[in-house]
């Protein structure tokens, strides 16, 4: 059973139990530009375990491609700061400038002689533009998405300050309303304060009663004894006794029938 994380790093403090070492980690081997590889030449070309294992290259130069050289060489010496390399993956010689770093497979004072720079030089040009193309590619997604932050809290601000104003907007409102809404409140209750007062007390002069025909005509306002018959000798009627007792102006329906009997008797 395997002891608690705690007390073995207790017990390993004291020395009692070994202290487990790190593993090392597994170096990458770098197989780029082998020299027995036949395309390191190649600027596209990665070496890998299967260039180290399968080629082999050749240690010394063919004895006719030796003396073929040779004769090149005697027709068209090196200058100054040139000098020749033997190419193992290639079994061939090449021409090195030491000074400018340039290369070529035939002498420099041949007509057909083309400097250029060697295959490592131009392999490790492309990894440096390949990785200045992919640092360019992270600044350029780094400020995309810094651009993308500031339209987000750019947006975030603008709700804010749309919120800000309908809640302004709204208070406003609110307040308008409560104010209209008061005044309303103070005007209904003067009007019936007012129609109180009138109610309880006198009418004013210039209120007209609704069944006066002065209120829907063009007649002068007057009383309610305005209009009926006066000045007439006609005696009261005094045929009516008791509660519905009142006098009338016109004769009652007991002297009516008195006078038809005494029409009838004539």
């Amino acid at each position: 059973m395997p002891l608690p994380p705690a007390l073995a790093a207790k017990l390993s403090k004291r020395g009692i139990i070994a202290r487990k070492q790190k593993p090392e980690p597994v170096k990458k081997q770098d197989f780029k530009g082998l020299s027995a590889c036949p395309n390191k030449s190649n600027v596209y070309h990665e070496c890998n375990v299967w260039c180290e294992t399968h080629w082999k290259g050749a240690a010394t130069p063919d004895s006719v491609y030796q003396r073929k050289i040779q004769k090149l060489l005697a027709k068209y010496p090196l200058p100054m700061n040139w000098t020749d390399i033997f190419d193992k993956g290639c079994g061939r010689y090449y021409f090195w400038n030491m000074e400018n770093d340039l290369v070529s497979w035939l002498p420099p004072k041949h007509p057909k002689s083309i400097k250029c720079q060697s295959a490592a030089k131009l392999r490790e040009n492309r990894l440096k533009m390949k990785e200045r193309e992919e640092r360019l590619e992270k600044e350029k997604d780094s400020t995309k998405h810094k651009e993308k932050e500031k339209d987000r809290e750019r947006e975030k601000d603008k709700d804010r300050e749309r919120d800000r104003d309908s809640d302004d907007e709204s208070s406003f409102r609110s307040k308008y309303v409560s104010e209209k809404r008061e005044k309303d409140r103070d005007r209904d209750d003067r009007r019936y304060r007012r129609d109180e007062k009138y109610r309880g007390g006198r009418k004013r002069k210039d209120e007209i009663d609704p069944m006066d025909p002065a209120a829907y005509s063009d007649i002068p306002q007057g009383t309610w004894s305005d209009g009926l018959e006066t000045g007439k000798s006609k005696a009261a009627d005094s045929t009516a006794s008791g509660a519905i007792y009142q006098q009338r102006p016109y004769p009652a329906p007991g002297e009516v029938l008195a006078a038809n009997k005494e029409k009838l008797k004539k």
